[in-house]
């Protein structure tokens, strides 16, 4: 994989979309301000060892250029950030290789996951998600999202500019709020299994697939 300043700008602003393999370990990424963070999600039923190496100009590479990590079957780490230096023009590429790990694996090597489609559209839990506990956010905004997801990260530094209150949910939180978000969008009508981040809602309304989102958060301002 190669990347460069232009591809992945596009990749995260624009189209908020991470490709996913269709393996045991996914590769993707997600930005920290001008960072560029590896993750690698493990999909599969046992644990793996992932091995990164990446080929870089114009970035410092933390921890380095090779990366061994351990990742537990249904877990994600991040593997390494690579950062721009400044007033350099920069580009990176990095290859992967995985092997099942037969040892037995640390107890805290990265993050809990839950498989989606695509960092940009989770898929809804399956099966149908229970009733949520009656013990949920007052917020009147609530902003769900996705890691890697860079029309989430639009919208939240749209609204944080403007001045517009709000509390965010990670999808993979596990946080009753994301079962509640499924149940409101299914006795809403929607019978689809994924919808496009990020869902707000706004005083108990759901807004989800939207398709003009700086014409969105302008709308919250009104």
């Amino acid at each position: 994989m190669r990347f460069s300043t232009a591809l992945v700008t596009a990749l995260f602003l624009l189209t908020g979309t991470v490709i996913a393999q269709k393996e045991d370990i996914e590769i993707f990424e997600k930005k920290d301000g001008n960072k560029n963070i590896v993750i690698a999600r493990n999909v599969g039923k046992v644990s793996y060892q992932v091995n990164l190496t990446i080929d870089a100009k114009g970035m410092d590479i933390t921890p380095g250029i090779a990366v061994e990590a351990i990742v537990p079957a249904g877990y994600m780490k991040e593997l390494a950030t690579l950062t721009p230096r400044p007033g350099e023009a920069w580009s990176y590429g990095y290859d992967v290789s995985y092997s099942e790990y037969v040892g037995q694996a640390p107890k805290e090597t990265g993050t809990p996951s839950t498989k989606t489609d695509a960092a940009a559209k989770p898929t809804a839990p399956k099966p149908a998600p229970q009733p949520a506990p009656a013990a949920l956010s007052t917020a009147p905004i609530i902003v769900f999202t996705q890691v890697g997801c860079g029309r989430c990260s639009y919208v939240k530094k749209e609204m944080t500019a403007k001045g517009i209150p709000f509390e965010e949910v990670d999808v993979n939180s596990g946080s009753p709020e994301v079962n509640n978000m499924w149940k409101q969008l299914r006795d809403g009508g929607f019978t689809g299994d994924n919808v496009t981040m990020p869902v707000v809602r706004v005083n108990g309304q759901l807004h989800y697939n939207i398709k003009d989102l700086a014409g969105f958060v302008n709308g919250l301002n009104k």
